[in-house]
């Protein structure tokens, strides 16, 4: 799930997600405390050590699917909805596989007419409900809804339907287009259920002030839509949290939304140091790049800039514990010790998962390869390791890419 991000200034919003558990060393049990009734982590600059996460801390287990290869479903990506997974062919063609891989059916079909949608070109081009397998995909300025079979029902229209939702459940859609934007549709009715029109008055009020005062003092013009929201899905319930805005994470459930916590980086910088052109500051601006929600954990892919400019790879997993009110920091990825299969790694942008797999990267890319394999693990799952190896031995280096799952403790 795939792309946008993050801070802080006034109230609304919500989040997307799949991670849970543990969380140990490098603890600062100092950095959560309670206001307004709500638990706050504070994310400080990381110890001078850290260690990585076992990913046994935080799942049960970890299962790997190969798509289905044939000549037209040949592809290099793909992603999970559900126990169905989703792809894009040369831009033009959405097809679904099935929870073992077998190729079904395609979602709709290229073109300008009735229920066609003109091109597929990524993976935020649809949405799948989850609860009934309906994908939403975006044509022009509206929605096409389709069933689990891929055949067209209806078309969505309206202002909001112009963006793609970030969650569909149970026909209700969660849009958060702009960070100081969030409204919950009934797909059903097409009706607005839930809006924060009064909070986005007040932030385009604040952007305006914001953008006039840059202009005056011959600054670059603030950009709104350079911010972006972190989203988090757990239990069906979608969670957010917006750099520019409040600090404080919403939950969005049903047509309930309500604060969860509040996650506050120190060192903040203020949108118009970010924008305006005050780009000297030497401290460690925490950014948060991702953030994953569970029963009692919160855990954060967070990334630490000297300045807005800086580019250094600066990543750590920080895992926030309501139960002790902990704050652990840990290296940029997680030792899978629970199948001998590759260690969850985050790109130097700290931006996308893997969660699908390239068979050619996994044969071919000796330094990727050795890097998914961690010494004393290796011992310890020699029995998983040669079932993950046998099934990458059975595909060929063009084979379509297999998706891992990984099922998440409660």
């Amino acid at each position: 799930m795939k792309h946008i991000r993050y801070h802080q200034l006034i109230l609304l919003l919500l989040t997307l997600t799949l991670f849970a558990c543990g969380g140990k060393k490098s603890a600062d049990s100092a950095n959560a405390d309670s206001q307004n009734g709500l638990v706050t982590f504070h994310l400080n600059a990381p110890p001078s050590k850290v260690e990585p996460l076992l990913l046994s801390e935080l799942a049960d287990s970890v299962s790997y699917v190969a798509l289905e290869t044939t000549k037209e479903t040949l592809t290099t990506g793909g992603v999970q909805y559900g126990d169905r997974y989703y792809t894009i062919i040369n831009e033009d063609r959405l097809l679904c596989f099935d929870k073992s891989g077998k190729y079904l059916h395609k979602i709709g079909r290229q073109g300008q007419g009735p229920g066609e949608y003109p091109f597929m070109f990524d993976y935020s081009y649809f949405q799948v409900d989850p609860t009934n397998n309906w994908v939403y995909v975006t044509s022009n300025n509206c929605k096409l809804v389709y069933d689990e079979n891929g055949k067209y029902i209806k078309s969505l229209t309206g202002e909001m339907w112009r963006f793609t939702p970030y969650f569909v459940y149970n026909d209700l859609a969660y849009f958060a287009p702009y960070f100081s934007r969030f409204e919950i549709i009934d797909g059903s009715t097409n009706q607005i259920v839930r809006n924060n029109k009064r909070l986005r008055e007040e932030m385009k009020t604040f952007l305006n002030e914001l953008s006039d005062k840059a202009k005056k003092e011959g600054k670059k013009e603030y950009i709104s839509e350079g911010i972006a929201p972190v989203l988090s899905i757990y239990n069906d319930a979608v969670y957010y949290w917006c750099i520019l805005l409040n600090d404080t994470v919403i939950m969005a459930k049903g047509k309930e939304v309500k604060p969860h916590c509040r996650i506050i980086p120190e060192n903040k910088y203020k949108p118009e140091e970010m924008y305006g052109g005050n780009k000297n500051s030497k401290l460690l601006q925490p950014i948060i790049m991702k953030m994953y929600i569970f029963k009692d954990k919160i855990l954060l892919f967070v990334h630490y800039y000297a300045s807005i400019d800086d580019n250094s790879d600066n990543g750590y997993w920080v895992l926030c514990d309501f139960i002790s009110g902990n704050v652990t920091y840990h290296s940029n990825y997680i030792i899978n010790d629970l199948d001998g299969g590759p260690n969850i790694l985050v790109p130097n942008s700290g931006i996308e998962d893997i969660y699908c797999l390239s068979v050619e990267d996994l044969k071919n890319d000796e330094e990727i390869y050795n890097s998914y394999f961690t010494e004393g693990v290796e011992a310890k799952l020699k029995d998983q390791e040669g079932k993950f190896q046998r099934l990458l031995k059975s595909l060929a280096d063009d084979a379509n890419p297999i998706i891992r799952t990984i099922h998440w403790k409660e």
